[in-house]
């Protein structure tokens, strides 16, 4: 029996539509959470086997949504978002439901500012349509959408081309009544919350937020999934839809009467998107079909799309959107990051069986001539990495690139160009701490300060084990000076997630026993990048007091007078010199504007050094809180992934999530000498390494997608 079900005794019960439901469990999770609901359920799909096919789960989920001894809904196949009078006829539902809608089409992955265009599209035609089945002036229309699509995809211009103004906005982890019933108040009263069966509850990752967001209805039963469903090939089975925000929409008053369909003249201007076309028949086609995806089901089913799906639907499209050609124009790149200047061991052209398949997966197959040297997917990432692999003579970015037929792979000798990240020799080597300097003594025998170049994911402190910096600088210097035992003692306590420059002095005798190290003073010279474009002032140099509270508070022991008051939220900025023991010295040095079609308005990195004095270790942690609380967050930090998630696609696969920060430079003072030891700056610091990296995929995009 059903827990808390109300009883409609004088308004009939809400009717729900919900488009796109790849396996019916947003349907049936909405009818779990508020039986007294009526929801129909649709899918693009042509026949309940086909959705089985696709989805491991449809068959139970849509047996339980159909079944007369459950909840004895409809299922309606064959529905096109974007033309729902045609397929749902004379209904009328009070709200339409679009769940994170997708096209699912892989050709769209080379060019963003495409896939922008052609979702806008989406949205915008299915908004049109959705509003021929509403039920009257009350009646919502919902989309859901994550990260950085409702900006990418311009879903406030859609819907105001449209005539619908946005009345909702939530988190889809905010319980569903918020802005599921249009009366918000009245309509809410009438209908309660189900109690969520423990045999509801989908795999914990659909639960607990490891996808990116959490869902209230994930507790009833609601899993997204991709668009291929079982059927897509790659690795991440599960999208990753951090950030995703419900909105619901409703018509605007003000607006006067419904878009037409056709505009008059010869302007060949679609009215509800916007596209252009070359001829009035192109945009009767696109009309016709407006934002169907690309490539079939039928056509995933039965593999990977060919060339004639894909030229069929793109031969409607807009001449400002470039088209895939059978053979793309070669252009060698004059960046450093050049083909030139390499000994090619091989090369081989993408045969039609493998169009529209990853990079990772084509290079390790038996008949690819790649595999003689690729035997795994770890080994073509490090290859990629390495700037070891090109695509049309342009080096290759992402692994996950999806590579068409007739395209040039090319696999060069190791160690000859740069990569992506660095040179070869510094990927290859990015696990070996480096000896870099070394300052003898004059007053003390044996006395010295080493410098030491550490990795990321070593330990500075601590001789508890022997993977630590302090440990591995000791057994270094005892077999490089045939000692059978040195004294050992780490004087830069950088954090461990964090790679850099670390003075650590080596002695025959107890470091406690030496006065000569009172004399050193390390001033240390980080760089970092940051989101944003930080004020002119800032290329002077301004300086800011290190907080004494708030950078570790959640490590921090409870007492009886630690609370909300000792939380230190305020950082003042100065340009009068502070001493640097207690603050930082923050100087800009370079900032790039990152635009494009997939962003509404200009986004900013900004190159920094950040010098201190301050010796009491976790400076790569303090700065990242600073920069934070100034309004400028490191790139990656991981309390700054809205910012993140506005990066373009392509930038966010060379960084992989590590932060952008690194302790390149030391100023050392040590018996009254004077020094500055440095090694050379990551480029993913480096607003130049960007600036130079953006142009060259846009160039490589042009390229593979030149007719």
């Amino acid at each position: 029996a059903l827990s808390h079900i109300c009883t409609m005794t004088e308004n009939p019960p809400l009717r729900l539509l919900t488009v796109g439901d790849g396996d019916i469990s947003f349907s049936l999770s909405l009818k779990r959470a508020y039986p007294a609901i009526s929801v129909t359920a649709s899918t693009l799909v042509e026949s309940p086997t086909e959705l089985c096919k696709l989805y491991n789960n449809a068959a139970e989920n849509s047996a339980e949504f159909v079944t007369s001894n459950c909840w004895k809904e409809q299922i309606i196949y064959k529905v096109d978002a974007t033309n729902l009078k045609e397929t749902i006829h004379d209904k009328k539902y009070d709200m339409i439901l679009f769940n994170h809608p997708h096209l699912g089409d892989s050709s769209l992955l080379k060019s963003e500012s495409l896939a922008a265009q052609r979702h806008h599209s989406l949205l915008a035609h299915y908004f049109h349509s959705a509003q021929d089945i509403l039920s009257g002036p009350q009646g919502r229309i919902h989309v859901c959408l994550s990260g950085n699509q409702p900006k990418t995809w311009n879903v406030m211009e859609a819907a105001t081309n449209c005539g619908l103004k946005c009345v909702s906005q939530e988190s889809t982890s905010c319980p569903i009544s918020k802005w599921l019933f249009p009366l918000n108040g009245d309509d809410c009263q009438n209908y309660h919350l189900a109690e969520a069966k423990s045999h509801y509850k989908p795999p914990r990752k659909f639960r607990n937020g490891k996808l990116g967001s959490k869902h209230f209805l994930a507790r009833y039963g609601y899993r997204h999934r991709r668009t291929e469903g079982d059927l897509f090939q790659g690795d991440a089975k599960e999208m990753n839809v951090q950030e995703s925000v419900n909105f619901v929409f409703a018509v605007d008053e003000k607006t006067t009467c419904k878009l037409p369909v056709e505009m008059d003249g010869n302007t060949n201007t679609c009215n509800i998107c916007r596209m252009q076309f070359d001829s009035n028949e192109q945009l009767r086609a696109h009309l016709r079909t407006p934002a169907l995806p690309d490539v079939s089901y039928k056509s995933c089913r039965e593999g990977n799309p060919t060339t004639e799906d894909r030229n069929e639907k793109c031969s409607s499209l807009p001449t400002s959107a470039p088209s895939v050609s059978a053979k793309p124009t070669i252009v060698p790149t004059t960046e450093s990051i050049a083909i030139n200047n390499a000994t090619i061991l091989v090369e081989a052209t993408v045969e039609k069986k493998y169009d529209s398949k990853r990079l990772k997966n084509i290079c390790r197959q038996a008949d690819f001539p790649l595999s003689e040297y690729i035997k795994s997917k770890s080994q073509c990432e490090t290859a990629i990495k390495n700037g070891r692999v090109f695509v049309n003579r342009l080096v290759a970015f992402d692994t996950g690139r999806v590579l068409r037929e007739n395209d040039i792979v090319t696999l060069v000798k190791e160690g000859q160009i740069q990569a992506a990240g660095g040179s070869s020799e510094q990927v290859a080597n990015a696990s070996v701490i480096k000896f870099v300097h070394e300052i003898a003594s004059t007053q003390t025998p044996g006395l010295s300060v080493v410098i030491a170049n550490k990795p990321v994911g070593v330990r500075c402190v601590g001789s508890f084990a022997s993977s630590t910096l302090e440990m591995k600088t000791q057994k270094h210097y005892e077999c490089s000076r045939g000692a059978e035992k040195l004294f050992c003692r780490t004087l830069t306590k950088l954090d461990t997630g964090c790679a850099g420059l670390c003075a650590l002095a080596i002695s025959p005798e107890p470091l406690e026993q030496q006065p000569d190290l009172e004399s050193l003073n390390i001033c240390y010279n980080f760089t970092v990048l940051v989101h944003g474009q930080v004020p002119e002032t800032w290329k002077d140099g301004v300086y800011a007091k290190v907080p004494t509270k708030g950078v570790r508070q959640w490590k921090r022991q409870k007492t009886e007078d630690s609370g909300a008051d000792d939380h230190d939220s305020s950082i003042t900025l100065s340009s009068t010199a502070i001493d640097l023991d207690n603050a930082i010295f923050i100087n800009s040095l370079d900032v790039l504007s990152i635009s494009g079609a997939e962003q509404q308005d200009e986004q900013c990195i900004s190159t920094l050094t950040v010098s201190s004095c301050h010796d009491e270790g976790r400076m790569a942690n303090v700065i990242p809180y600073i920069l934070r609380k100034l309004g400028y967050p490191v790139v990656c930090d991981r309390f700054a992934k809205r910012e993140y998630s506005r990066l373009p696609r392509k930038m966010k696969n060379v960084l992989k999530q590590k932060i952008c920060i690194g302790l390149y430079s030391l100023d050392i003072e040590f018996e009254r000498v004077k020094q500055t030891v440095a090694t050379e700056v990551h480029k993913r610091t480096q607003c130049e390494f960007w600036r130079n990296a953006l142009e060259q995929v846009e160039q490589s995009t042009s390229c593979s997608l030149e007719v």
